[in-house]
Parts: C-alpha cells; structure tokens; sequence
C-alpha cells in the first residue's frame, strides 16, 4: 500500500513523513518500508522486532519473567523446569533377574500382572529370551521392551501411558510416582521460563542464567554492571533495594545459594536463614522488628553472622525485639526479659530483667545460669560401642562420594555449617536405604544394618493424624483413666463403660459437636470459624457423664490437668503413671493431659515422641533426631540429654543432627561434615569424640567448641 511521495526538501517535508510513517505502521500492521528516488529500500518494523526474520516480540511486562504466571512460563514444563520421565533404574531395580522372574518391578505387583502376562507372550513371539537376566539381552532388546512396537505390546511405556490416562485414580498416580523421575526440561533447558523472556538480556545475561547464580556471585554482578548515567539514574532505587536483600542473604551466611535451588531441598537451618533475610532485608528505619527463635537450624558460626546482621538493624534505627534460647544471641543482647520460672502453669512471671550482667548474676534465674556455663559442665560418661555402620559412597545431592562409619549403642551426633549435608546423609541415604525407600539418597552400598530391630525418625510431625489426639491418648494413659471412671459407682449406677467416657465413639460425648467440644462453621468462599459447642459449652461429654466424679474431678476436669498434677492424682494407679512418667521425665510435666497435639511446637512434638520411644523397647532400634534441642532452654536440654541416655542405656542407638554445643560436647561420637555448606560441603572434615574435633583447626565446630571451652573457663573465674 503506498501511503504517500514526498521531498524532504519542502518546508513540510518532516511533519508529512512523521505523518506517512504513523500511517504507514497503522495500516501495515507495525511495518513501514521507505524507497528513495534511487530505488534503495529500508524496512523498519514498530517495537520489537527482528529485521531479519522479522520475529516480532511484545513489550516486555513483568510477568514474562515469572515462571508462575502463564505469560512467562515455558509451555512445554509449565514453569517446572523439570518433565517426567520413565525411570528405567526403578523399573528394574535388579537387572540380574530375568523378565520371567519379574525384574520388572511394576508387572510384579497385582496391578502389573496382566502386563506381565502380555510381555512374557510377546517377548517368546518376538524371539526375545524370558529366562536370561535382563542385563545379558542387547540394547536393542531392552528398548522393544520398554518401547514396544505398536502390533499387540505397547511397551512398559504403554503400561504407564495407560496409567496417566487414569490419573483420577489414587493408586495409579501413586504407581506412577514410584516409577518416575524428573530430567531437565528440554524446552527451556531448566530455566523455566519461555523463549520470548530468555530473549531479553541486561549486560549480556537472561534471567536463566541469572537464576544459575549463586548470592556472592548475584552481588557481585549486581556491583559491576555496566551502566549509562541515563540507565544507572532510571535503576538507581531497584539496584539499592537489590542489592541491600541480597547483601543480608550473604552476611547470614546463604551465599552459596543458588536462586534457581528448591526450597525442598533446602536445610532446616537455610529455610530459616532465608526467612530471616526476607524479613531484615529491607531498608526500614523506626520499625519494631520481632524474631521467634531466630538461630533455629543455625551452626555457631551462622549465630555470629545473625547477631551482626541484628546489630546493623538496630543501628539503623529499628527496635529488635528476639525471643531465643541460644546463650550467644542472649549473651549479645542489649536488655534481656527473663520469664518464668518454669513452664506452662508454673510460668507467665517476670523472674528477672535488665542487662546481660544483671541477668547473669541472678541466683535464681535459669537463664542466668545458662550465662555463667553451669549446664553441660561435667564430663559425661563415655560409651561403649556395639557394632558399627559403614555408609559407602553416599552421592545425593552435595555429597561427594562421601564413606562415613556410624557407631552403633553410642550417641553419634553429626555436626557442620547449615547445607553441609547432614540431614541428606543421615535422613536420605542411610535411613532411605536402610528402609528402602523410593526416594532414598544415592549411595554404593550400607553395611552393618542387619543387626537393627527397627529404625525410628524423631520429627515434628504429630505421632498420630487425628485432630483429636493429644498427651493423654497418644501416651495410652487414658485408656486407664477412662477404666478408672468407669470403675465408680455413679458410673455403674448410669451403665456407663470406659467407652462411655470417650470423646471419640458415640455413647457418654456430646451429640452435638460429636465430641470436638466446636463447631465448624462453613463460611463459603472464607475460612472455617470454629465455635464452642453451645450444647455441652465446650466441654465435649454428655452432662450424665460429666456428673461423674472421681476425687471431685469429672472427666474434663482431668483433660485439664498437667501432667504433673495428673501423676499426683492417680499415684496410686500403676497402669497410668507409667504411661504418664515419660512425659514428665523429658520436660513436658506442664502440658495438660487433654491439649491437642496441633497446638504443640515443634520442639515439644520431638519430645513427645522421644517419650514414647521411653516406653517400648529400645534394645537394636536406631533412632534418629533432626536437631531436637528446637525451641529448648538450656535447662530442658539436660533433661532432653538425659533421656537419650535412658534409651541408650536400654540397648538403643542415637544418631542426633544437631548445632547445639552442650549436646556435641556430650556425645560418644561426632560427624562434623562441610567444610561449608552447598558444593562447598559434602565431604567429612573429621569424626571422633569432641575433644578430637576440637582439636581439628579446619573444623568450625572445633572453633565453637573451642570457643564454648575458653568462654566457659572465663565464666568459671
């Protein structure tokens, strides 16, 4: 379409060739060709686009780089970076058997046997040997089995094609999750995002490979960008606010992170660490900032890093208010809120306040002692071990073809940096293939388990799923109780049982909110309000059942009691305090009987179960505890200290993931991995008794402890 001749020589020369191209590109749908008089042409093309191929692209928005929204998110993985695929390994987990024998380990559970059947016909019509172990056939072979060839056998890849086309079905999607794995996306190579966003560069780089960055490396390529005056002016604010977050994340100690890394695999302590670096990260100035327990999952090393961190906050002009147990945050404090004495009913009092001085020389105070090093003091005993295991060539994640021996009968604690490996070693190899999970680590092999009864992971997840539960039904306690209540003569005299006094079945509980004591209100597109019952007021039984009393008490008011008061009320009865006295012996006396468990932290939630670990027999079980002194004072670590030795003393084995410094002194054993954390961890720095990794000078837990023994001796004096 000619839109228009000119001469650039008349005097409205450029206000028609302004008006010709605005046509132009109107009309030619963001196209516009100029021709001189001489016949050379020029193509220009409005906003983005290629002169060449004459690829067009859209103005850039910030949501063509966010994997999360559909505009930025590579349609091939949706913004997974990773697709799923067939894992040949986990199909035939064993390639020395043969297919007769079921190698394929999906054909050989009820759900395969039909599959089975087909592949043993068509492999005989095919010629291919059933009774030769699947690693002896060619390469051929094994890809007709996997593949298939369209005439009557589709393949062990049919099997779970078919398989997805029923995804509504649970079993078939927990079938295929065994059997899978997931490989780099080959649309976008891992980056996640659409080619039009990895089209867009800032100093030679798109945001893929940006994301390949770790912190330190970020920083220091946000500090050396090359800008204009014109571009370091429009991105002045962004750099300043980019580079103060990520200046936080490397002073706590994360600049080895990657920003492309999942949270999943993260460690507890980088988890944290990057919550921490989100919340200070900022540059705000009068604010009130408040932490809860800020050095969970942090090495004594990182604790250092924090306080500073803390200390700037404070000096740009933030109040930081920090509730903690660890003694080198409190010991750094400007003004210390001692609360006590003790806890649950027993506390909720102001013990002491001030400065850390006035802290320490309080005579009273738990805390104060803590400061003057009176806890973890005396040498502990040192055990024998029984047995030994041998972890060899543990691969997973950062674990650098590590061989670890583990001893067995002792308290084996393993220690290092935050991301050096620990929970990966001890919770993905050893634990995933002592079990044989399908996610375990990668390892060469385990020696030494078969001489364990069972293996037991201390978590904080709840010991039982039922909203319901708590210390009382968990611990099996009030099972004698409710035998107790039914064993009165007002609750003879009503014909009610023990099942009478449970919340749980119909019979004695309210009928009404069928003894949650609440009721859930559905408030449609808003969350659930949960209210007291209005027929029994909260109190979960029947008012018949409730008239019964023993020593004055219904069976509400003993939900309500502690532990404690419930050890002194039914002294007299064996069958419940020895369900009860685990409880109390690992420093949960103060809990009541009746408190559901999904109120409970995650420190209290260990404890819990290490008290029913108390209860049965620990003689061959390993346990295994992923830093349990969470949320624990000092105090409540020599009682948790205390315990471990109880099932070690009981013919058990603990193995601790732990950056406490009183319970890696008090170990028989100690793993400390790293040197650091991500790719520069994964390896083991030295293992022996404490005072062998104090004594280690590239160990950083040999310079806490080292540091503990020094500070300590000062304290002493």
């Amino acid at each position: 379409l000619l839109v228009d001749r000119l001469a650039l020589r008349r005097s409205d020369g450029r206000a028609r060739l302004s008006e010709g191209i605005v046509t132009a590109f109107a009309r030619g749908e963001g196209r516009c060709m100029v021709v001189s008089e001489t016949g050379e042409r020029a193509l220009f093309q409005e906003g983005s686009a290629c002169d060449g191929c004459g690829r067009r692209f859209d103005v850039p928005r910030p949501a063509l780089f966010s994997f999360n929204s559909p505009l930025g998110a590579c349609s091939e993985c949706q913004g997974f970076g990773r697709i799923p695929v067939l894992d040949r390994e986990r199909v035939i987990p064993d390639p020395s058997k043969s297919l007769e024998a079921g190698a394929i380990a999906p054909f050989a559970t009820p759900k395969g046997q039909r599959a089975q059947r087909k592949l043993l016909s068509a492999c005989r019509g095919h010629g291919i040997p059933t009774h030769r172990s699947v690693a002896s056939l060619s390469e051929d072979q094994r890809a007709w089995i996997f593949q298939g060839d369209g005439n009557g056998w589709r393949g062990v890849q049919g099997f779970f094609d078919r398989l997805e086309r029923k995804r509504y079905k649970v079993q078939n999607r927990v079938l295929i999750a065994r059997y899978r794995r997931f490989d780099p996306c080959p649309g976008c190579g891992g980056a996640r995002l659409r080619p039009e966003a990895l089209c867009v560069h800032v100093a030679g780089r798109h945001l893929g490979e940006i994301g390949r960055f770790t912190l330190a490396e970020l920083l220091a390529w946000l500090d050396s960008l090359p800008l204009t005056p014109h571009e370091a002016e429009r991105a002045g604010r962004l750099l300043q606010e980019l580079r103060s977050r990520v200046s936080t994340a490397v002073a706590v100690g994360l600049d080895y992170v990657t920003l492309d890394r999942q949270v999943r695999t993260l460690a507890g302590g980088e988890a944290q660490r990057i919550q921490l670096a989100a919340a200070l990260g900022g540059t705000l100035t009068a604010s009130l900032y408040v932490l809860d327990e800020p050095s969970i999952g942090l090495h004594a090393r990182d604790a250092a890093r924090l306080v500073t961190t803390l200390r700037n906050i404070r000096d740009r002009g933030n109040t930081v208010v920090v509730v903690e147990h660890a003694p080198e945050i409190v010991a750094a404090a400007d003004h210390v809120i001692d609360l006590g004495p003790g806890a649950g009913r027993r506390g909720g009092r102001l013990v002491v306040e001030g400065s850390v001085e006035v802290i320490r020389a309080h005579a009273e105070s738990p805390t104060g002692r803590s400061l003057r090093g009176e806890y973890g003091a005396e040498r502990p005993r040192r055990r024998a071990e029984r047995g030994r295991l041998r972890v060899v060539g543990a691969r997973a994640n950062n674990l650098r073809d590590l061989t670890v021996e583990i001893p067995l009968g002792q308290l084996v604690v393993a220690t290092g940096v935050s991301g050096a490996g620990k929970s990966t070693l001890l919770r993905s190899v050893l634990v995933g293939n002592l079990r044989g999970e399908p996610d375990r680590g990668a390892c060469t092999r385990i020696e030494g388990g078969e001489v364990l009864s069972d293996i037991v992971v201390m978590d904080a997840a709840p010991p039982a799923r039922s909203p319901r539960s708590n210390p009382a039904t968990v611990s099996k306690a009030f099972d004698g109780i409710r035998q107790r209540f039914a064993s009165t003569r007002e609750a003879r005299a009503r014909g009610l049982t023990a099942g009478g006094f449970s919340f749980n079945v119909a019979g004695g509980r309210c009928d009404a909110c069928e003894g949650a004591g609440e009721v859930v209100v559905d408030m449609q597109f808003l969350d659930d309000v949960r209210m007291p019952c209005e027929a029994c007021e909260g109190r979960r039984y029947r008012p018949e059942v409730l008239q019964v009393r023993l020593n004055g008490l219904s069976i509400c008011d003993v939900l309500a009691q502690t532990v404690d008061e419930a050890l002194a009320l039914f002294a007299d009865d064996r069958k419940i305090t020895r369900r009860l006295e685990p409880l109390a012996r690992v420093g949960l006396g103060y809990l009541t009987i009746g408190q559901p468990l999904s109120t409970l932290s995650g420190g209290e939630m260990q404890r819990l179960r290490i008290a029913q670990a108390l209860t049965e027999s620990s003689s061959g079980c390993l346990y295994l505890l992923d830093e349990p002194t969470i949320g624990l004072h000092p105090a409540d670590i020599e009682v948790l200290l205390d315990c471990l030795d109880q099932i070690l003393d009981a013919g058990g084995s603990v193995i601790v993931v732990e950056h406490n410094l009183d319970v890696i002194r008090r170990a028989d054993y100690v793993i400390d991995l790293g040197p650091e954390g991500g790719p520069g961890g994964g390896r083991l720095v030295v293992a022996g008794p404490p005072e062998v990794i104090a004594a280690h000078p590239d160990s950083h837990t040999g310079a806490a402890l080292r540091a503990l023994a020094q500070g300590g001796a000062a304290a002493a004096q």
